[in-house]
């Protein structure tokens, strides 16, 4: 009954004072609300086990990068699977385009290919038919589909019949054998169908390998019996070829590599002093209330009440603080996380795909940081509140019952302004790169919102070997610029400043390995019409042409930064490079031609030299698999997508295409991430800016109060304004001034941490700590100044009756 009776006290007190609530309840639940967002998304991709049996135990094999891990030769897997004593199960997937035709013409669908095995490492049972089978993987047998329980509702009408229907795959029949529910979301959150992944021996496909570690092994034994292999490895690739050294890590390195992880705890870590600027202003909020109820509490206690139950009533009030914070944090959080989907994941399905939103461990960590947060600050108040000298206490006015408290307050304020710096600087890095990155000239003369990019899904089954793809292309291409409404049209592998074709090692003739590695420039191959379409200049020699087939002599164009780069001061025409130095299938090619600096790679990247090859001459050397279109239109390229598409299926009707998007969309996609960062670094800055400016303006405002008398018998006695205006700044000064130095400590390493070249972040720039350093001042004094005309106003009358 007790327990119960002091809740009811404790409603009617936060009744009694609506404002004190309702500022404390919506100062804690916004910072709640942000720091429940970022750990919502910490839960996602790190804390939660991803949802396969024995998912502790699921790791991915592949070759070690410093962001984690990539995919490995498929070779090299076919001499692992079931010899591995640290691995009692392999599987293995890969992506695919998967065109399904319905008689009107293809329509692409994001496919995956898989290993029977792991339909069993993955523990996925079908809604409908069966699953994929060891017999299904061997490369002559018949064709069968997996597909999604959406792709099948969607696409075929919910069919109970649809298992042994045919259907056409990539120009070729396949049976489907089962749907899968719409649950199984892997590799990717976007993957519509499946089909087996056949191997051969010598085909040195890249594939993605998982494994299930064998019950009481871990990692590093499953490592080590890798590297023992090592040698016998090597002996199944091709001559020249060296073997990459192999790992493993949690599957879950693969969806959510090291650099996103590394954000990720970066970002919770700024929410957590965000949180921690809320918890401060609320121990503000509740210092003023217990120094009201000073009072109240001493004569409860002369009375006979004891420090538990007044310290309990205290509790209790905080208790109610916290729920309704969290009432207040659970939409914030929602809708922070809507705008995460929107901006990152509807252009990345595939980087997290199993998301689990706000869920029961969520929950749980906003009520017990809730709970903490009110109760701490406001128990400790309490406990040193409900023992205080009764005499001086019952003297309602007593400056010496309040100089403890005063000096807490004043302490939280140097924490407040010390933590704003730090977030400010964060947020001020972040759109300081961002700045930089859109302040970047376009590439070429053409608008980006007239270029139409499109990727092209060619059924494999028909398109066996490059010179038929190369055909197709030079179909589509032909078609497209018969066009009355295109200016020019092309097929490469590289749109500039978003998509990049690849980096490529080159040297000179003769040129021995420099000790930090080849030049490594990036490399895009394209067809005689990349430059027109999208508006580069020539600035020596000629560009691509028909002379450029795939059995005439290699030729390269190369941009003004190689120039600058290999000939500085020199003329590059005629000049000789190797691509794939140190490589038996290493190429001489002649420089023909000189463009201007060609950023191929995303904006955000760092830029490096680049090249281009011919379409025709790229195949010799290696597979073309990544081709796309791009069309240089005369209005608006969105409303040109349908004939881009018309005249893909005027070509081939099995061909389909995909992710059509202007080229300025492929560049806003390249750089989401920054924006991202950029977006909850700044929101996290501005709330935090807020917090402290509300901070501050009550703490000043309740100094002003307590001295009140003072300020009052000063004034009688003679002071004026400037007296007045002395005294109250000094103490904003000195506590201004103490934070100021601490937080511009602290944020000199918070610099370093978030400085990151790929994303134009700096470490130490001036242009981040001038202005974040003239903003807290200004705040600062803007939230000063309603305590100190409030000051200015005292009447000496009036004050010296305040007791």
């Amino acid at each position: 009954m007790m327990i119960v009776r002091e809740f009811r006290q404790a409603w009617r007190r936060l009744l009694r004072r609506p404002g004190y609530a309702l500022l404390s309840v919506g100062v804690l639940g916004v910072g709640l609300g942000v720091l429940l967002f970022l750990f919502e998304m910490i839960n996602d991709v790190i804390l939660q086990p991803l949802p396969f049996p024995q998912a502790s135990r699921v790791v991915a094999v592949g070759e070690p990068t410093p962001n984690g891990i990539s995919e490995m030769d498929s070779d090299q897997y076919l001499q692992l699977r079931g010899k591995l004593r640290s691995m009692d199960l392999m599987g293995a997937y890969g992506n695919a385009s998967i065109n399904l035709d319905g008689g009107a013409g293809a329509t692409h669908y994001v496919g995956s290919t898989l290993t029977a095995s792991m339909m069993k490492l993955l523990g996925v049972k079908p809604l409908l038919g069966r699953g994929f089978t060891p017999a299904d993987d061997a490369p002559d047998a018949p064709r069968v589909l997996l597909l999604d329980e959406a792709l099948w509702r969607h696409a075929f009408a919910a069919d109970p019949h649809i298992i042994g229907r045919a259907v056409r795959v990539n120009g070729k029949w396949a049976t489907v054998v089962g749907v899968l529910p719409s649950g199984f979301i892997f590799p990717s959150g976007d993957t519509e169908a499946w089909m087996p992944l056949r191997l051969q021996p010598g085909e040195h496909e890249y594939i993605a390998v998982v494994a299930r570690l064998a019950p009481s092994v871990q990692l590093d034994q499953a490592r080590a019996e890798l590297n023992a292999w090592a040698g016998r490895l090597q002996r199944t690739l091709p001559p020249g070829q060296h073997a990459e050294r192999l790992t493993v890590y949690p599957l879950s390195v693969s969806f959510a590599p090291l650099d996103l992880r590394r954000w990720l705890w970066l970002m919770f870590g700024a929410g957590a002093v965000v949180m921690l600027l809320a918890c401060i202003n609320v121990a503000n909020l509740q210092l003023v209330q217990t120094l009201q109820r000073r009072h109240e509490l001493a004569l409860r206690s002369a009375l006979g009440g004891s420090r538990a139950r007044l310290v309990f009533g205290a509790l209790a009030e905080s208790v109610l603080l916290g729920a309704g914070a969290l009432a207040v944090a659970l939409p914030i959080t929602h809708g922070c996380s809507f705008w995460m989907r929107v901006t990152w994941m509807a252009s990345h399905p595939d980087s997290v795909p199993f998301a689990h939103g706000i869920d029961g461990w969520v929950l749980v960590f906003g009520a017990a940081v809730a709970m903490l947060s009110t109760s701490l600050a406001g128990g400790i108040l309490a406990w040193r509140a409900s023992r205080p000298d009764l005499q001086d206490a019952l003297r309602d006015g007593s400056k010496g019952s309040v100089g403890g408290f005063a000096r807490v307050a004043k302490i939280m304020v140097v924490a407040e302004v010390a933590l704003t710096v730090v977030l400010l600087v964060g947020a001020g890095t972040f759109v300081r790169a961002l700045d930089t990155l859109l302040a970047q000239p376009a590439v070429g003369t053409s608008h980006a919102a007239q270029v139409l990019t499109a990727k092209v899904a060619l059924p494999p089954q028909l398109y066996r070997d490059d010179a038929q793809r190369i055909r197709f292309f030079d179909s589509v291409v032909e078609r497209l610029r018969q066009n009355p409404d295109v200016v020019d049209a092309t097929a490469s592998d590289t749109v500039p400043s978003a998509i990049l074709g690849s980096h490529e090692d080159v040297s000179l003739p003769g040129q021995p390995q420099p000790a930090d590695g080849w030049l490594r420039p990036q490399m895009g191959i394209v067809d005689p019409h990349f430059l027109d379409t999208y508006g580069v200049r020539l600035l020596e020699g000629r560009f691509i042409d028909a002379r450029d087939t795939a059995g005439s002599a290699p030729v390269i164009v190369i941009d003004a930064k190689m120039a600058a780069t290999l000939w500085p001061h020199e003329d590059a025409l005629n000049r000789r490079l190797v691509l794939y130095p140190g490589n038996p299938w290493a190429k001489t090619v002649t420089v023909v031609g000189v463009i201007e600096a060609l950023q191929l790679d995303s904006m955000v990247e760092r830029s490096r030299p680049g090249l281009l090859m011919p379409l025709d001459q790229a195949a010799t050397m290696s597979p073309l698999h990544a081709v796309g279109l791009a069309v240089r239109t005369r209005a608006d390229a969105a409303i040109f997508a349908s004939q881009l598409t018309e005249a893909v299926h005027g070509v081939d009707p099995q061909a389909a295409t995909y992710a059509v998007y202007s080229q300025a969309k492929d560049m806003a996609l390249a750089r989401v991430g920054l924006v991202v960062l950029t977006g909850v670094f700044s929101g996290l800055g501005l709330v935090a800016l807020l917090l402290a400016a509300a901070g501050l303006y009550g703490v000043l405002a309740f100094s002003v109060a307590q001295r009140t008398r003072e300020i009052g018998i000063r004034r009688a006695i003679g002071a004026g304004h400037a007296a007045i205006v002395r005294s109250v700044a000094r103490q904003l000064a000195w506590q201004l001034g103490l934070g100021l130095t601490i937080g511009f400590a602290l944020a000199v390493p918070w610099s370093n941490l978030l400085s990151d070249p790929n994303l134009r972040t700096q470490a130490h720039d001036p242009m981040v700590f001038v202005p974040v350093l003239l903003l807290v001042i200004g705040v600062s004094a803007t939230a000063a100044l309603v305590p100190l005309l409030r000051a200015l106003r005292v009447d000496p009358a009036v004050a010296l009756r305040y007791e």
